[in-house]
């Protein structure tokens, strides 16, 4: 692993409609952040989904901007899982060590958006990202986020979720070539990736692994899927570690959110969940 890439830091889905994106994902039992706005360039806000060590983040664009094109041209094929950052505490060091080994990433940005505290207070919470080139990444897009201010954006009222819910397990990426994709974000990572299956290979980040999976294989070891509703290609799934899937069973229950199960993991499909397969998965 790149000696300045401390693992997975979040992930986002991109979002046509915040506030229904919220109420979605607290009907999964997930305590959800107050909406929070992005620095004007960016014309983005969001709402987080805090765990423990990480987080999933709901993303949508607010003002057309130049820095969110790409979003924008994203959200007009569909909603859904469309980037991984990666954590660094130095994110000058981490793109210099990822320029020597030739990969051409962005300068540093600094970004910040507004946060309400318990107290009544407003703080913000300021960020440093570079960003992977366009395409770097098989099926996603990749950037480093270094946290200038982990005490706002980590708030303890919002890592408690009435799904037991602690932190990020891993995620999937479908891909009619896993094996070769596999190999393109090691490399990008500097990690050997591990076959598991004919169909299946992970790499490990450190934190949170990342799946490569045929379309094929994924739709047979989900069978109450509709494959209609799942991309072609690219990031589709979050698994989610819980400390209950009695919990979670129970929530989603009495939230009426049709389901999935297996002793070791349930799923909501991703009509669901704005573009997104949940997967929720015992620690």
């Amino acid at each position: 692993m790149r000696q300045h890439i401390a693992g997975i830091d979040h992930c986002f889905a991109l979002v046509r409609d915040l506030d229904a994106a919220s109420d979605t994902y607290r009907r999964l039992g997930f305590t959800v952040s107050p909406r929070g706005t992005h620095s004007a360039h960016k014309g983005t806000a969001n709402h987080t989904i805090m765990f423990e060590r990480d987080y999933f983040e709901l993303l949508g664009v607010v003002t057309p901007t130049p820095a969110n094109a790409i979003q924008r041209g994203l959200l007009a094929a569909r909603e859904g899982l469309a980037a991984i950052a990666l954590r660094t505490p130095n994110v000058d060091a981490a793109v210099g060590e990822l320029r020597a080994a030739g990969i051409r990433l962005t300068d540093p940005l600094e970004f910040s958006r507004p946060v309400a505290l318990p107290d009544g207070r407003t703080a913000a919470a300021a960020f440093r990202t570079s960003q992977f080139p366009d395409g770097a990444a098989p099926g996603f897009h990749l950037f480093c986020c270094q946290h200038r201010t982990p005490e706002t954006t980590w708030l303890p009222e919002l890592v408690q979720h009435e799904n037991t819910a602690c932190g990020l397990d891993h995620l999937t990426v479908l891909s009619a070539t896993p094996h070769a994709d596999a190999e393109v974000l090691g490399a990008l990572l500097d990690v050997e990736p591990v076959r598991e299956t004919a169909d299946t290979v992970r790499v490990d980040t450190g934190t949170v692994a990342i799946h490569f999976v045929h379309p094929v294989a994924f739709a047979v070891r989900h069978a109450g899927l509709d494959p209609d509703s799942l991309p072609a290609q690219g990031l589709a799934a979050l698994a989610v570690r819980v400390r209950s899937l009695d919990a979670v069973h129970e929530t989603l229950g009495a939230h009426a959110v049709p389901y999935t199960a297996t002793p070791a993991a349930c799923t909501v499909a991703p009509h669901l969940a704005c573009g997104v397969v949940v997967q929720f998965v015992g620690r």
